[in-house]
């Protein structure tokens, strides 16, 4: 029996319809982005030998995450590291140099971006200066230092009962350091109330305002992580940690116009 020539149209229209869809899945999936950057001290100096980790939460438009989820690398003597192979999503960074507190930031990456705009393979159009806090040489210090090493085994009720023992009198650097220590572990429950002690002890704080961006991004809440990132970014006259902020508040604005 012949198939009238309109139903075969039909038909050949939805059968490269599904088509379409389906390689645009595919070309999300496979977007690839470099992500550069530099660990350096407060005053600018690099840090050699530091150790820079990634992980994904969450994938392109902050779903599901599909790929090689977790590398690390070094920095060089300059300071600098690169990685390659980062597919769009929602990405923790985290950066381990002896004698200092560890540092960490949660970012969008192209969160709505796919192989068929072009851009994979590249460069991200910003650099991600990453800027860790000597530990004090003291009793809190040491707290501090213990603690790091607990936290990256994950060995979260440990961290709680270490993290237990932060002073009521601790300053912003202390509470927001020991925070990060709290997302080291995953522990963003005890590190919440940390960022917010960290702010309510210093309003003008760049590493608190920027811990309590990172959380609202891992919880994905859209807007308020964008209003934070935008508060971040008000805290400081670093021009590349303004770049870097600018982009993030980009790629958020991206899934409120989708």
């Amino acid at each position: 029996m012949r198939v009238p020539l309109r139903v075969s149209v039909s038909r050949w229209l939805i059968s490269l319809g599904v088509l379409c869809t389906l390689s645009a899945l595919v070309s999300a999936q496979h977007a690839a982005f470099r992500v550069k950057g530099r660990v350096v001290t407060e005053r600018g100096e690099p840090i050699p030998r530091a150790d820079v980790r990634l992980e994904a939460f969450y994938g392109y438009f902050a779903g599901t995450f599909a790929g090689q989820r977790t590398f690390s690398t070094t920095t060089d003597a300059k300071g600098l590291w690169s990685v390659g192979a980062l597919q769009p999503g929602v990405w923790l960074f985290e950066v381990f140099a002896p004698n200092y507190m560890p540092e960490t930031v949660v970012l969008p990456i192209r969160i709505l971006t796919t192989v068929s705009m072009g851009t994979s393979g590249m460069a991200l159009t910003w650099d991600l200066v990453l800027k860790p806090q000597r530990v004090s040489d003291d009793a809190r210090g040491t707290l501090l230092t213990e603690a790091v090493t607990v936290a990256r085994d994950k060995q979260v009720e440990k961290v709680r009962e270490m993290l237990s023992r932060v002073p009521d009198d601790a300053d912003a650097d202390f509470l927001a350091g020991a925070a990060r220590i709290a997302l080291v572990a995953r522990d963003t429950d005890l590190a919440r109330p940390l960022f917010m002690r960290a702010l309510e002890r210093d309003p003008s704080s760049y590493r608190a305002a920027m811990g309590i961006a990172s959380l609202f991004l891992l919880q994905r809440d859209f807007d308020s992580a964008s209003r934070a990132f935008d508060a971040t970014r008000n805290r400081t006259h670093d021009k590349d940690e303004q770049k870097f902020l600018t982009a993030a508040i980009g790629d958020l604005a991206t899934i409120k116009i989708r």
